[in-house]
């Protein structure tokens, strides 16, 4: 079978895109998320649909949903195959709702799909009828992945039904037959549609339904009793009750009242205060227009009239006694400035660039005397013994390093040797045992004469019970048949046994002859094997000098360990490292000397230099100290700074001074017109006579604005007050009280906290009443559904009794079944094949391929699927693959996956295509390189798909000039 073309109307991100595949090696390189996989998915969906294989009804595959076209609707394509020699082309809708597919003859154009018949979920199996694998079988012999095939029943199954050519199939039907008799009948309780679980589930029913009429009558008088114990309660429920909806009505007819008054007293309130405020206000409204008639001034000024001529009198703001002011502190100023100049002239002459670099070259003193530090002369010295000892130790180190690497080529080369001499003995030994096998061979016996005789004595029995009992003599004929049907097959299987151990023995005879060769041509290069002694004598002194290199390689690791552990490193490169910090250390140490001393040399300038420049202030400084004498020259300068900022500030005073003066003159003459104005219209001049004008004035205005206020209230609320006839509504509110008369008088409060407190207590007596009034309805309902609905005890138990009966004749028809069934499975397991001599050969030609000739014997047991072990070289112990490393068992898989395509190819006489989807992605240089080879010479013969995420397979195939066709995702 070949792959030609695959076209994807639509399958996940793949949408209207072909692809086509070429004979021999196909690569397909594209990084990962890059759509390999979909494509590979895609190609079993379009050949074998989205229906779910092994089921019998139409159910989805998993997948379905999960890839429907990222682009428009159409879910499907087309494939074009060829099969033994013809070109078909596989139309398919992946639509669930649209499920439809076509197979065409691409050679005559005829469309082919009449010809394969529908299955129960309407599917017609195309591929399967064509190639004969299902969806599972073809996953798992054409595509390649990393995975075991142990379990895979289906696989071992089309072995042997390709090496017997059905042989098996003419048992299982009646082996069929017998289960689906007994799973009829059914086993456990659990089968519950089955004749047994229904009998069992109707008698544990019965047997149930009896125990509980049993139980009913004497239930039926105790719940009596209980009855009329729970109507006496209920009786006393409800009289209580009763009397707490009395209680609960009473007081709340009382708190109504109580509500009614306390509205009526605050309304009486309310009027009674309202009537006071328009009382009020009345006596306000004369009491202003008597205070207004009191107060006339003889002159009536407007706000604007005030503020104009309170401006002219105010004698703050007079530009005269301001200019007069400013006069006085002009010269009041340049006194002052005159003499702070005199006072500060040594402050004020300090130069301020000056005084900040000696502050600074202070402040460096400052920093390089804490800085100065006595030399450590002995610590230097100690450094130096530690780093040229530290130095030694490095070297000798590395001499070690070197020993050691001496002595482990050593190790190897005799590891070499040692190996070379076991392999010559090993070879004498199994030359050996290989003998000894072959000689002990025994052709194996003929078991079908047994059954010739169990035939012979059939007929027998037949023709002696033919004329004593005839009836009986059936029996004797059907066994005659059954065994002389065992003998023909048996014969044909004693001969099939009879050749496989012929070929056995061959298999052993011809590893003993390669076994035999291989000591010849070692003995033809000059080397005897025929001692084994001299081997043994050989390889105990290569160990011997083995085990002393080992010991001078120990001693040497272990003084290398002393020196990194006196230093405590954990390398030689840290070791190193350790000695350039040491010596790193003592060149600081001198740097800092060096440096040293330059700071002493650079304080004696500071110095020098501070005291040339400190003549005027050397006695407030004292005696020379750098933290001393930078405060002193913080604390001249501070007062350098605020002797300037006062003498400025003095001038700023004195210049804005003038400029206020030379300001003020125009504002004095305006000032001067308007008095003069004012004078002629009041007809004086005198200010508090003007003041008093003003302060009359604005009285005035303000009881104005009051009255108006006043009136204007009185007039609303009189308004409201003969609207709303407040008089009479105070004297009906008076008189409803004067009723009522002691009525209400217990507090609201008081009676809410009574009435809530019965109503809770109403409303849980309710809910205890309620309940028991529904357990008193439940039990008569109950005991009414008992006395009336009671079945026949009589009948049940009968109808039990004839289910049993019915259960143990079901039991013993089951027993018959299953005594048959295990009669046929024995005849069945005496004629099992055994299927590792006929893929044996087939899996350790690959095996011994991809493994470099490391494992060659192959052991298959496919009692549980395909289980894979090998012999380990070093050990010859047998172990499972999955105990080997991951490289190891994805080899072996990779070539187990080969020889089953190899071997379904040559029995089913059907080329397969191999698909590999990043299977050799575990696989280190040599063992892809090696994979790649074997892909190669499988390419010749079959079609190869490799899918690869790396460009690592392109360029080895391209080193091994393999040929193949560079296919496109992009």
């Amino acid at each position: 079978m070949k792959l030609k073309r695959v076209y994807f109307r639509g399958f996940g991100r793949w949408v209207d895109r072909e692809f086509r595949f070429q004979d021999g090696l196909n690569l397909i390189e594209a990084p990962n998320e890059s759509g390999k996989s979909t494509l590979i998915r895609g190609l079993t969906a379009l050949m074998y649909g989205g229906k779910k294989d092994g089921v019998g009804r139409r159910i989805r595959e998993d997948w379905l949903e999960a890839y429907q076209p990222w682009n428009g609707k159409d879910y499907g394509g087309e494939v074009d195959f060829s099969v033994r020699g013809r070109e078909y082309r596989l139309i398919r809708t992946l639509q669930w709702e649209e499920d439809r597919e076509q197979l065409v003859d691409l050679w005559t154009g005829r469309d082919l799909s009449s010809d394969f018949s529908m299955d129960r979920r309407k599917d017609r199996n195309f591929i399967e009828g064509l190639t004969g694998l299902s969806r599972n079988l073809f996953q798992q012999m054409a595509w390649i992945r990393s995975v075991p095939l142990s379990g895979d029943h289906q696989v071992v199954d089309k072995i042997r039904q390709l090496i017997h050519q059905g042989e098996e199939m003419n048992v299982r039907p009646a082996l069929e037959h017998l289960e689906k008799e007994i799973q009829g009948i059914g086993k456990t309780t659990a089968a519950k549609n089955k004749p047994y679980g229904m009998i069992l589930a109707k008698c544990a029913e019965l047997e149930a339904e009896v125990a509980a009429l049993r139980a009913t009558y004497r239930s039926v008088r105790e719940d009596q009793a209980r009855l009329a114990g729970m109507k006496a309660e209920r009786a006393e429920l409800s009289e209580k009750k009763e009397h707490l909806s009395r209680r609960v009505k009473t007081l709340q007819e009382a708190l109504n009242q109580a509500k009614e008054r306390e509205a009526l007293l605050e309304k009486k309130k309310h009027l009674e205060y309202i009537q006071e405020r328009w009382t009020e206000l009345a006596d306000q409204v004369t009491r202003l227009e008597r205070e207004r008639e009191g107060v006339k001034p003889p002159y009536l000024l407007s706000d604007e009239e005030v503020e104009e001529i309170r401006g002219l009198i105010d004698g703050n703001n007079r530009p005269e006694d301001r200019a007069d002011r400013i006069e006085e502190r002009l010269r009041s100023l340049a006194e002052e400035i005159q003499d702070w100049e005199e006072k500060n002239s040594s402050l004020l002459s300090i130069d301020e660039r000056w005084l900040q670099k000696q502050l600074s070259d202070l402040e460096e003193g400052c920093r390089l005397k804490e800085n100065l530090k006595t030399p450590d002369f002995q610590g230097t010295i100690d450094d130096r013994v530690k780093g040229i000892q530290m130095e030694k130790d490095f070297k000798k180190l590395t001499e070690l390093q070197e020993r050691e690497e001496k002595l482990r080529k050593e190790r190897e080369a005799l590891e070499d040797h040692r190996r070379n001499w076991r392999m010559r003995l090993d070879l004498i030994e199994r030359e050996k045992f290989l003998t000894q096998v072959v000689d002990a061979q025994v052709p194996p016996a003929r078991s079908s004469f047994r059954w010739l005789w169990l035939t012979g004595a059939g007929l027998a029995f037949f023709l002696l019970m033919l004329f004593l009992i005839p009836g009986l003599s059936v029996v004797g004929l059907l066994f005659s048949i059954f065994a002389y049907v065992r003998y023909w097959r048996l014969r044909q299987v004693d001969r099939q046994v009879r050749q496989e151990w012929e070929e056995r023995h061959e298999k052993l005879k011809r590893d003993r002859e390669r076994v035999r060769r291989e000591r010849r041509e070692l003995e033809s290069g000059g080397e005897s094997l025929s001692d084994p002694d001299h081997l043994r004598e050989g390889l105990t002194k290569v160990e011997e000098k083995l085990n002393k290199v080992h010991h001078s390689l120990a001693m040497v690791i272990q003084e290398q360990e002393a020196l990194l552990n006196r230093w405590r490193a954990d390398s030689t490169v840290k070791l190193g490292q350790l000695v350039d910090q040491q010596f790193q250390k003592i060149r600081e140490r001198e740097e800092a000397r060096q440096q040293d001393r330059e700071n002493r040399e650079r304080l004696e300038e500071i110095r020098r230099e501070a005291e040339e420049g400190a003549t005027v202030f050397r006695d407030r400084l004292g005696a020379f100290d750098f933290q001393s004498w930078l405060n002193g020259w913080i604390a001249i300068g501070e007062e350098a700074q605020k002797a300037r900022d006062h003498l400025n500030s003095l001038k700023l005073e004195s210049t804005t001074l003038e400029k206020e003066l030379h300001r003020l003159i125009p504002e004095m003459e305006y000032r001067s017109q308007q008095r003069a104005r004012w004078k002629e219209k009041l007809g004086s001049d005198d200010p508090n006579l003007w003041t008093e004008w003003m302060l009359a004035s604005e009285h005035v205005r303000r009881l104005d604005d009051r009255l108006e206020a006043a009136r204007s209230a009185l007039k609303k609320e009189t308004e409201r007050k003969e609207a709303e006839a407040w008089d009479l509504e105070l004297e009906k509110v008076r008189k409803r009280l004067e009723e009522k008369g002691n009525e209400g008088q217990e507090s609201v409060a008081k009676l809410a906290d009574d009435l809530q407190e019965s109503k809770r207590e109403l409303e849980l007596i309710s809910g205890k009443h309620r309940e028991k009034e529904a357990e008193v309805l439940r039990l008569e309902e109950r005991l009414q559904t008992l006395l009336s609905g009671v079945p026949s005890l009589a009948e049940r138990e009968t109808q039990l009794a004839e289910f049993r009966a019915e259960k143990e004749r079901l039991e013993r028809k089951r027993t018959v079944l299953e005594t048959a069934k295990e009669v046929l499975e024995e005849a069945t397991r005496e004629i099992r094949e055994d299927l590792s001599p006929r893929l044996a050969p087939h899996a350790s030609r690959w095996i011994s391929k991809v493994t470099g000739g490391r494992y060659r014997d192959l052991l298959i047991d496919p009692a549980e699927g395909i289980g894979l072990s090998v012999f380990v070289p070093e050990t010859g112990e047998r172990q499972p693959m999955e105990r080997l490393s991951r490289g190891t068992v994805d080899q072996m898989y990779f070539a187990m996956r080969l020889a089953l395509i190899r071997f379904f190819s040559e029995h089913g006489s059907l080329s397969l295509p191999v698909i590999l989807d990043d299977s050799l992605v575990h696989f280190d240089g040599e063992r892809i390189r090696e994979a790649l080879r074997i892909l190669g010479e499988m390419a010749e013969e079959h079609q190869v798909i490799l899918c690869t995420c790396q460009i690592r397979e392109r360029r080895l195939l391209e080193e091994e000039k393999i040929p193949f066709v560079l296919q496109s995702l992009s």
